[in-house]
């Protein structure tokens, strides 16, 4: 048996059969080209499709925001679209561009690259409960870490104020129909849309051809694609963490539960924090450093705990490998 031979074995459940009948599977080209490309096309799509979406959101908003009286709020405006957040239509859209310009064109990708059996390609199948729960966990716990890492930046790099509340108005909810909406758009369109690109498709492509090392590239392309600096090395970090649970489990449903998980932890403690008409930036919410030594030692336990429940699994793949004809 050959090296391809073995990497396709390891990628895969025992006793299951991935027929790979896509164009660029026959034509026999790299894997690891193969995953940053689709990761670039698909997000040149997307963000393409947000840009022109959050020009649409500034015309319709134009007149509100002529009549501003600061003139860095009309320059936050004009940086991104989540600046006019506060409008549901503008949550809706959202939620259709996640679908529309980044799971659907992942999902042509695999069918046209490689293999029209897209659901055992990214790996959407059951996984034991437990594993669910730690995911869960590991998701909560890891915000804590995350955040502390952003405070400190955000201090040391003297970042402003204004800025600062881009990255915290789609997270802003002042009652609870706008909460749900939120969680719906903040929390449940990523956990599907971005797990199924980056870990489904992204860290599944690289796993074939650069094994556990697939984690640590598809989590800093997936930092990068939030194009937020202050947040690039704890989202990257937040991205290998799920993706090992992915490779460990061999499943996407983990990673999905840890990336709502992670995400309703934001969205909530924003919520908390509004007190009605009042907002405070998520950025500014400084975590003591007690509790941010305390999650990251959690999240640590949670590795260690899911790499023993995962270990008679991943046992068993490896002496597929080894005894297979």
């Amino acid at each position: 048996m050959d090296a391809k031979d073995q990497e396709e074995k390891v990628s895969a459940l025992p006793g299951e059969v991935e027929e790979f009948e896509g164009s660029r599977e026959k034509a026999g080209r790299s894997l690891t080209t193969t995953a940053i490309l689709g990761f670039i096309i698909v997000a040149i799509i997307y963000f393409y499709a947000q840009t022109m979406i959050g020009f649409l959101a500034v015309v319709i908003r134009g007149k509100a925001a002529a009549g501003t009286s600061n003139p860095r709020e009309t320059v936050t405006q004009l940086l991104t679209a989540r600046a006019l957040f506060t409008k549901p239509i503008i949550l809706y859209s959202v939620i259709f561009s996640q679908f529309i310009f980044l799971l659907l064109p992942t999902i042509w990708l695999v069918r046209r690259w490689h293999t029209k059996h897209v659901f055992t390609y990214v790996r959407f199948r059951k996984t034991p409960p437990f594993q669910i729960i730690l995911a869960l966990v590991g998701g909560i716990l890891f915000y804590p870490v995350s955040a502390g890492i952003g405070n400190f930046l955000m201090d040391e790099l003297h970042f402003p104020d204004f800025l600062a509340k881009i990255g915290s108005l789609v997270f802003t909810s002042n009652k609870p129909s706008q909460l749900l909406l939120v969680i719906a758009v903040v929390c449940v369109t990523p956990a599907i849309c971005e797990e199924t690109l980056f870990r489904g498709y992204v860290q599944r492509t690289l796993e074939r051809s650069l094994g556990p090392k697939s984690i640590i590239v598809a989590g800093i392309l997936f930092g990068l694609y939030h194009m937020r600096p202050l947040d690039l090395v704890s989202l990257s970090l937040f991205g290998m963490l799920i993706g090992y649970f992915v490779y460990r489990s061999k499943s996407l449903l983990p990673s999905m539960t840890a990336h709502f998980a992670y995400n309703l932890v934001a969205v909530l403690s924003l919520y908390k924090s509004t007190n009605g008409s009042s907002t405070t930036p998520l950025a500014s919410l400084h975590i003591p450093l007690v509790i941010m030594l305390l999650s990251a030692a959690g999240t640590v336990v949670v590795v260690l705990l899911y790499r023993i429940v995962t270990k008679d699994k991943n046992r068993l793949r490896v002496a597929t490998v080894e005894y297979s004809p």
